[in-house]
């Protein structure tokens, strides 16, 4: 039996707003102190409920179409519960079976020697 190996890669990138995701706290996380920039939302106290930041979906969007991606009609966020000392709250907001892009790619072009070889790497969401 002959095994190959498979590496994913998950990337994380903070969306330029002015605001954050789900609240409308202030974004600017650098020239802040600590703690600062929070709401009930933020803090995940019951009964305050998370509203999307709509530029911050049009951002994610057009990098999505960027890296041709499949836009599709519908997606959703879901509440993903865990207790990590990490997260006093319990929950993360998340996307897990309708995210808002999924089967993207990029094309690298690497130089080996005197051959250049074009390389995919697929994106699934």
């Amino acid at each position: 039996m002959e095994l190959e190996a498979v590496i994913g890669l998950e990337i994380h990138a903070q969306i330029s707003t002015k605001t954050k995701m789900f609240c409308g706290c202030d974004n600017d996380s650098f020239n802040k102190e600590p703690n600062i920039n929070t709401c009930p939302v933020c803090m995940g106290f019951p009964g305050q409920l998370p509203v999307v930041n709509e530029k911050a979906v049009w951002k994610g969007v057009k990098a999505a179409l960027a890296l041709g991606c499949r836009i599709p009609e519908y997606c959703k966020f879901d509440r993903k519960n865990y207790f990590y000392p990490d997260s006093p709250k319990g929950f993360q907001i998340s996307q897990f079976d309708e995210p808002i892009s999924e089967n993207g790619e990029v094309l690298f072009t690497l130089v080996e020697g005197d051959a250049d070889r074009i390389v995919k790497v697929g994106i699934t969401r």
